[in-house]
């Protein structure tokens, strides 16, 4: 090649970095292709683990819950007090009853039973753990208290939910029978105290007074202490005689009391007067009721249900059957000449005729069956309304049926009372006579006896009564619930295992931005790609023959562009350096070399990387005498310079020494290079680090082609935008990056 007669110009300070391309967008994809095998593995672990822990955390809850029915109105034997009201209270008792299951006396009763249980052993807080997971819930309108508890033991969660219920009706419900059983006791021993006190005020036994009116009262005692016999049956019209109250008591009432009689008197007649016309207006509600019921039962099949029959499978193939056989008739008749009477023709008609038989009966037995359903649930809110109409007309005729007893007892009594007992015309109340305070404390302390009586039988009446809370169902079987939820979150844990693996991947080489394809490199600054190797240095020299071959060929494009870009411009001394170590400069910087030497080029490759060495491995030579020696002035370059077959020359490293470190600077530099390019076309100085060493600096500076090498998955991205910016800083004529480790299609460039 013709010898370059003169330096070529520097070129002006590189231009802005250029943007990276769109491509770049793609750089998360291509990290998770690098290392898809890293999370196939990794979080196929990861996510195993997550999905573990995931499906013991989140497992799925098991639900048991029990049953409390209040009754809407209060079981009342005696039939005192206001219905309505009871009813009108309902919702507020309802609230209490839910309120008190949950109360901490309720709870620490609960506790006792199921203090052993793995579930309540694993809480810090029974109560407040039991506060917070049970369920008391009551619909609106409805009489039934639900309790529920989810749990992931079923076992515990049944016994917890049965041990709450039962500590309830222990805490609450029997304890209001108890307290009552007290109060019963107490109304008792006041009301034998005080019909001992009424038998010392009352009137002696020889003073003459009224007998009472009923001879069934006579025959029944009423000694202290002793309980009241039952009430005797009665029949419409009787008299009902009062149970439990001595015959002086009786006349006490009319004699010292007329008022209550007049009372009892009014109100009998109101109710004899009014309630006839409510039992026929109920009794004419009855009929209706009847009445829809009979029509519900004649009324007959609806289109939608002959049409549901028609399609119903059984009857298709029974409806096959017939058209069958009257295909069969037709034919037998056709046969015959249309005469209906030959033997085959009647055989065909009777089949026809069963067949037929059987279809209509199938129809009605389906119809029948479909019908049933509708009107079974139709019938249902007729049964319902008629058993409420009949209640409210039962009770209406009992009603009458007392008022009538009670109004013959009334108009007795006021027919015997004593002539004396005048009664104020206006008023209809007993005029009043001069004050006898013997009388007036008669008559109130007879007054509280009668009220204790009264409060005595209610109680005891009450008590007999049915509880307003009971027990409708125990804790049911418990169900598994949220199997879902569980599935779900274990499946996501799994994922999140490669997901999180992905992400680390992905910041790792964020962070680290390491080279991993062409277009990385080429969006880090303006230098140039010149030469990409598709293979990494261990393989270029290795066993493969494609890979060598593919490397060598290489080598020689990056050699034909050094050679035609700027040897033929006047460069002579290229140094071949890179960022950091362990990227390939030397393989990159010996192939070089030999490349032009075997093409005609009289090349000297000269290893100024002192401190770690590797061009003698490469040429196979002794690191004895080298650039070191020549630096300390130990030996004559000239001297250092060994002779490789391929026609290359070599000057290896050397020893390296810190005077050889302190005399690779300067005038020395300069002069050794000076001196070493006289003989040659071209110089290959393989340098140090570019980032880490300051003789690559001194170096690079003397040369007027810096190649920089950066190698697959070792350089980053950063650190070569470093030295490609310091190569610019320094104004060096060329310069140019070598990619090492690209793929066959990225070497196409």
């Amino acid at each position: 090649r013709p010898v370059a007669t003169q330096r070529a110009p520097q070129p002006t300070r590189p231009g802005p970095r250029p943007e990276p391309d769109a491509g770049n967008g793609l750089r998360l994809f291509s990290y998770l292709k690098l290392h898809w095998l890293t999370i196939a593995f990794s979080g196929t672990l990861l996510g195993g683990v997550a999905a573990l822990v995931a499906w013991e955390l989140l497992p799925s809850k098991y639900e048991s819950y029990a049953l409390l029915q209040v009754s809407s109105v209060p079981s009342n034997l005696a039939n005192t007090g206001n219905r309505e009201q009871a009813r009108t209270d309902f919702a507020t008792y309802m609230k209490t009853t839910a309120a008190l299951i949950k109360y901490e006396f309720v709870l620490n009763a609960a506790l006792r039973d199921i203090k052993d249980l793995p579930t309540i052993k694993e809480q810090k807080d029974p109560i407040k753990f039991l506060a917070e997971n049970l369920q008391v819930s009551a619909t609106d309108g409805s009489e039934v208290i639900k309790i529920t508890l989810e749990g992931h033991n079923p076992a515990d969660t049944q016994k917890i939910v049965n041990a709450v219920q039962k500590a309830f009706m222990d805490e609450v419900i029997q304890k209001e029978v108890a307290e009552k059983r007290n109060l019963l006791k107490k109304v008792e021993d006041a009301k034998i105290a005080m019909q001992r006190i009424v038998e010392d005020k009352a009137p002696k036994p020889n003073e003459k007074l009224n007998t009472a009116p009923f001879p069934e009262a006579n025959a029944l005692p009423m000694n202290p202490g002793e309980a009241p016999k039952p009430l005797p049956a009665v029949g419409p019209g009787e008299v009902v005689p009062l149970v439990g109250i001595a015959p002086a008591a009786l006349d006490r009432v009319a004699v010292l009391n007329p008022a209550m009689v007049w009372a009892d008197w009014s109100n009998a007649r109101n109710q004899i007067q009014a309630l006839p016309l409510q039992i026929n207006s109920a009794k004419r509600h009855l009929a209706l009721i009847s009445a829809e019921v009979a029509a519900l039962q004649k009324e007959p099949a609806d289109l939608a249900t002959i049409a549901l029959v028609d399609k119903d499978p059984d009857v298709v193939a029974k409806a096959i059957l017939v058209r069958s056989g009257r295909r069969d008739w037709n034919f037998a008749v056709g046969q015959a000449g249309g005469n209906e009477n030959t033997p085959a023709a009647i055989e065909a008609k009777k089949v026809l005729e069963a067949r037929e038989s059987a279809l209509e009966a199938l129809k009605k037995e389906k119809i029948e069956t479909y019908e049933g359903s509708r009107k079974v649930a139709a019938a249902k809110d007729l049964k319902a309304q008629w058993d409420a109409a009949k209640h409210r007309l039962d009770a209406m005729e009992e009603q009458l049926a007392a008022a009538r007893v009670n109004l013959v007892r009334a108009e007795k009594l006021i027919a015997e009372m004593p002539p004396e007992k005048k009664l104020d015309p206006r008023t209809g109340t007993a005029m009043k006579e001069p004050y006898d305070s013997q009388v007036t404390d008669l008559t109130q302390t007879d007054n509280v006896y009668a009220n204790l009586i009264r409060q005595y039988h209610l109680t005891k009446l009450e008590l007999e009564a049915p509880a307003r809370v009971r027990v409708l169902q125990a804790g049911s079987n418990p169900t598994q619930r949220d199997t879902k939820k569980q599935i779900l979150g274990t499946v996501f844990a799994g994922l999140m295992g490669y997901v999180l693996i992905a992400l680390g991947v992905v910041a790792y080489e964020t962070i680290g931005k390491r080279v991993s394809s062409l277009a990385d490199l080429k969006a880090v600054g303006p230098a140039p790609i010149v030469g990409v190797i598709p293979c990494q240095p261990g393989e270029a020299i290795g066993r493969d023959p494609s890979k060598r071959a593919a490397a060598n060929e290489a080598i020689d494009k990056l050699r034909t562009y050094v050679a035609q870009t700027w040897l033929s411009r006047g460069a002579t001394t290229v140094a071949v350096t890179s960022p950091l170590g362990d990227e390939g400069k030397a393989f990159t910087a010996f192939g070089l070399a030999s490349s032009l030497a075997q093409s005609g080029y009289k090349t000297l490759l000269v290893d100024f990387d002192l401190r770690e060495p590797s061009l003698h491995t490469y040429a196979g030579v002794p690191n004895q005498n080298g650039v070191c020696e020549v630096l300390r002035a130990e030996l004559d370059a000239r001297t250092a310079i060994q002779f490789l077959p391929s026609g290359l020359h070599l000057i290896p490293a050397g020893r390296w020494s810190d005077e050889a470190r302190q005399a690779a600077v300067g005038g020395k530099l300069e002069a050794l290079l000076t001196k070493l390019k006289e003989p040659y076309d071209c110089v290959i100085l393989h340098g140090h680090a570019l980032l880490t060493v300051a003789d690559s600096i001194e170096i690079a500076r003397r040369c007027e082609v810096v190649l920089v090498c950066a190698r697959y998955r070792e350089s980053k991205l950063p650190m070569i935008r470093k030295a490609t910016d310091r190569v610019a800083t320094m104004e060096i004529p060329y310069s140019g990056v070598v990619y090492i480790g690209a793929t066959e299609h990225e070497a196409l460039c």
